[in-house]
């Protein structure tokens, strides 16, 4: 399966409403280290910084998810990625190895840059991108590009397995109650 496009990566990083895969600075690290271009930049975002972020993520999902829908969202988060997105922020590209990163000049922030830039995506993706669609488990806040009419969870080996194991068990307490 092809990965999600960043601002769906993005997006999911709540998983839940438990469940916040970006909750300090470790866990942003190692979610920005796996995207390249945002590798050196992600790395220096601060404590206020993700912060921030997360209430961009936080945005992100609710637009994806009643894009994904066919419901229009909260016109406040709407409007705010937007603002993020049309945004002047200092930010340049940077060559390092063999691909482009994600660099912020003196007089830049490293999270106003990734916000500008994953705000962006958003936007993009709602503009010109593929077909979203929202994942069915139960308590699950994931979105994904809808690949196949069929598919209704984000993994079928976490969110779909739980399911069916519900499922089962609703029809073995059917029959014996």
């Amino acid at each position: 399966m092809p990965a999600e496009p960043v601002a769906v990566a993005f997006a999911n990083t709540r998983s839940s409403r438990h469940r916040d895969r970006i909750e300090g600075l470790d866990r942003w690290r190692a979610w920005s280290d796996a995207r390249d271009g945002l590798r050196t930049v992600g790395r220096a975002v601060d404590a206020d910084g993700l912060d921030d972020l997360r209430a961009v993520r936080d945005d992100v999902q609710e637009v994806l998810r009643g894009a994904a829908r066919g419901r229009e969202p909260d016109p406040g988060a709407a409007e705010r990625l937007l603002r993020l997105a049309r945004a002047s922020v200092p930010f340049g590209l940077g060559w390092r190895g063999d691909r482009y990163e994600l660099t912020v000049p003196e007089h830049g922030t490293p999270a106003a840059a990734v916000a500008h830039h994953l705000s962006g995506a958003a936007v993009g993706l709602l503009v010109t991108g593929p077909s979203l669609a929202v994942c069915r488990g139960e308590d699950c806040l994931k979105v994904f590009v809808a690949t196949r009419a069929d598919r209704r969870w984000c993994d079928s080996a976490a969110c779909g397995n739980r399911a069916r194991v519900r499922s089962h068990h609703r029809r073995r307490i059917g029959q014996d109650g």
